[in-house]
């Protein structure tokens, strides 16, 4: 018995004196480290939430989601002190939310150091350990109740104490409670590092226990942070790729070896007219078969490019070898052909409208070079060469004013002018012609009403339209301008009483050098570039201009202009 007590008294000696110590160091040295390193943590845990933070704006949102991610107390605070969200919060109750400026942990974080405090909320009712840590957009506080920081302190007690009762009448039980205390934490550690490798990249260790485990648990903690940072900016960079990839105008398609398609943004399912197209031969949705041997030379290595038609376009397909597969590219090259197509045009038009007044001018400069011809002739033949080099002025300085206006090099300079005015100014520039064919001018609209428009411009333009109208219009006939307001503009017609333009010509009158009846118009001097100008002089005011014909009565050319009392903004051509 004596011995049993001795052994007992041994027992409990063994037991109870480490378990005292315990029991005091817990109570005054490792609960200020459970909250020290709670409050590392924390720190941690904030600064993470910033710098994920940096570019986005706070919201109470964020704060929720962020809440539900990190299973703490997210706080986003405002450089003033303002609430902008909590995730215990309510948001109906965040406005009545009072002004964190004044509380420990946020007055450290705004001005620029990591805060923490312990203290009851006000508004949750838990006493929480607190920790702010500085942000561009304020501070960051993250909170923990404090009872779960000393959680692992009162279960620390209670195996305590358990352990030591039990060790009493069981010393095998007490080595098998003993051995399973020290294990816990690297059974802990083991799991989490499980949980890391199937992916669960939020799982914490929390520490891992004491000394190496503890090391080894923050390292595992931290590994698992930066692990989970990078993810989330690979799965950032991968969305932006996705995104400019499916957005290009151009059409773009990945194929495997084999040549099915792996990808194909929206623009290529367009080009080729099917969608969900995926898993397909890409060789077999194109009929041309040069756009199947380039796919081919792609995959055996060799990039290629090629122009073909795909329906109703013209198209520049571009196979380039990838390290698996190919990437095949389509663009539109429609609009550049067209483009090529109208520059042809115009050269070759400009070229036929010099080339006749330079003939004309050949022929009859060659008999004045050899000056056997009498002085009347002479005279006739010097006029008709001054007409032609007129002719090709007119011609030139058109083509001149055209390109000025297109390059942008010339922007209107509008002011309020009496319409009365611009009307003269351009009827009197005309005044041979439209005298020698006794030719009047009708005029409809008030005289004190006024337009917002460069003066210069303005005569261009009623200038070309009254030059028109008075080359249709039959001797001793009469020109009309009307004018009137619609809304805040003013629309202005000039109408003849000629013979009219056929319905189908009508959408072609404003291109360049385009003529309804070629033969009169050179003879009356006509460039063919006249509506053209007007079009492009009107556009740069923001107006707009149009035709309207019928044959054997006449024909009306109109366009629009802000009115002087609107004070519309003006806009440049593009």
């Amino acid at each position: 018995m004596l011995a049993t007590r001795r052994t007992l008294l041994l027992i409990l000696a063994v037991l109870v004196i480490p378990f005292g110590l315990f029991l005091l160091w817990a109570q005054f040295e490792l609960g200020p480290q459970l909250e020290e390193r709670a409050v590392g943590q924390l720190s941690r845990t904030a600064r993470l939430i910033s710098e994920d933070l940096r570019h986005r704006p706070f919201s109470d949102s964020l704060a929720d989601r962020l809440g539900e991610i990190t299973d703490l107390r997210v706080t986003l605070i405002s450089r003033d002190g303002s609430v902008i969200g909590d995730s215990e919060i309510d948001p109906i109750r965040l406005p009545e939310v009072e002004n964190h400026a004044d509380r420990p942990e946020v007055a450290a974080a705004l001005s620029g150091v990591v805060g923490h405090d312990t203290r009851a909320s006000e508004t949750i009712a838990l006493r929480l350990l607190y920790v702010a840590v500085p942000d561009p957009h304020g501070a960051v506080r993250v909170a923990i109740p404090l009872v779960e920081v000393r959680e692992f302190l009162i279960r620390a007690r209670q195996v305590a104490a358990g352990t030591a009762l039990l060790a009493l009448l069981l010393a095998l039980v007490l080595a098998g409670l003993l051995h399973r205390f020290r294990m816990a934490p690297v059974e802990r550690l083991a799991s989490v590092i499980r949980d890391l490798g199937s992916g669960d990249l939020g799982r914490r260790s929390g520490g891992g226990g004491n000394g190496a485990l503890s090391v080894l648990g923050h390292a595992i903690d931290e590994m698992a942070g930066r692990l989970e940072e990078r993810l989330t900016s690979l799965e950032t960079e991968r969305s932006d790729l996705e995104t400019v990839f499916d957005r290009l105008d151009t059409g773009l398609a990945v194929v495997d070896p084999h040549g099915h398609i792996r990808r194909v943004n929206q623009a290529f399912e367009t080009w080729v007219g099917r969608h969900e197209i995926e898993g397909n031969r890409l060789a077999s949705l194109f009929r041309d078969p040069r756009n199947r041997e380039a796919i081919e030379l792609a995959l055996a290595g060799s990039a290629s490019r090629h122009e073909s038609e795909l329906g109703p376009r013209t198209i520049l397909l571009s196979a380039l070898p990838l390290d698996v597969g190919a990437l095949v590219v389509i663009q539109d090259l429609t609009r550049t052909r067209q483009l090529e197509g109208v520059r042809r045009d115009f050269v070759a038009n400009v070229s036929h409208e010099l080339k006749t007044p330079l003939t004309n001018m050949r022929g009859f400069a060659e008999p004045l070079a050899d000056g056997d011809l009498p002085g009347e002739q002479s005279t006739e033949f010097g006029g008709r060469i001054l007409a032609n080099v007129e002719r090709m002025q007119a011609l030139i300085d058109d083509l001149l004013d055209l390109s000025r206006i297109e390059s942008g090099v010339w922007t209107p300079e509008p002011v309020d002018l009496p319409l009365d005015g611009l009307v003269d100014a351009a009827w009197n520039s005309l005044q041979p012609r439209q005298e020698s064919r006794d030719i009047e001018l009708a005029r409809a609209f008030p005289t004190d009403l006024q337009v917002q428009i460069d003066r210069d411009a303005a005569v261009q333009v009623l200038c070309n339209l009254l030059d028109n109208a008075i080359r249709y219009t039959p001797d001793g006939g009469s020109v009309r301008l009307k004018a009137v307001r619609e809304g805040e503009r003013t629309r202005i017609e000039v109408s003849d009483c000629g013979p009219g333009i056929p319905t189908a010509q009508l959408d072609r009158v404003f291109e360049r050098f385009y003529r309804v009846d070629t033969a009169r118009s050179r003879q009356a001097g006509g460039t063919g570039l006249g509506l053209s100008i007007v079009k492009h002089l009107v556009a740069a005011h923001g107006g707009e201009v149009g035709i309207e014909s019928e044959l054997g009565t006449g024909t009306t050319v109109w366009f629009t202009i802000p009115d002087a009392a609107s004070g519309d903004p003006f806009q440049d051509v593009e």
